[in-house]
């Protein structure tokens, strides 16, 4: 988590000069590691992408400590402009792809915020969604402007899971533990 902070802290600059900057991920729904933050005219479905903490959950991510102040989170694109983000009953789905559950509470029993809607997104939204169990993504704070995503993020260096796939496979205990909570 220190890396995060200090990684917070050269970033600014870093995103006022418009240069790439190296950023560390600790969360559980990307693989851990270090990853090149790279801006690009157009992001993509699929895209990797750094966004700040949107507004609408930064306390509660400061309360529960997920994060240090200023860190900032690293999504994949599931959704743009015109596509249909919808996160009721339950599920979260892009386009009528299911995305995985919508929970109610973390893993520490806490309450998680509610985004209940099924909506078009608007020109210049993006819905940053992963299919990783227990992901904190727009299934929970909604869709994020795209001005606001400083940049791709690509692996430089990951712990432990040299690949996507291997980091899914690491994370099957703890899929189960999300799917035995909700029982």
């Amino acid at each position: 988590m220190a890396g995060l902070s200090v990684t917070a802290m050269f970033a600014i600059p870093a995103i006022i000069l418009d240069r790439p900057f190296v950023i560390y991920n600790a969360t559980d729904s990307l693989p851990h590691g270090w990853y090149l933050v790279v801006r690009k005219p157009v992001y993509e479905r699929g895209d990797l992408v750094v966004f700040p903490v949107p507004a609408v959950v930064r306390r509660l991510v400061q309360q529960r400590h997920w994060l240090p102040v200023g860190a900032f989170l690293i999504k994949p694109i599931g959704g743009k402009s015109g596509d249909v983000l919808d996160t009721k009953m339950g599920r979260c789905r892009v386009n009528s792809t299911d995305l995985g559950a919508v929970d109610i509470i973390d893993r520490r029993g806490g309450r998680l915020p509610v985004f209940s809607e099924a909506r078009r997104l608007r020109k210049g939204e993006v819905a940053v969604v992963s299919a990783a169990c227990c992901s904190f993504d727009s299934r929970y704070f909604g869709p994020i402007r795209e001005r606001d995503i400083i940049g791709v993020a690509e692996p430089l260096w990951l712990e432990a899971c040299a690949t996507r796939q291997a980091h899914e496979e690491a994370h099957d205990d703890e899929r189960e533990k999300c799917v035995t909570a909700k029982k």
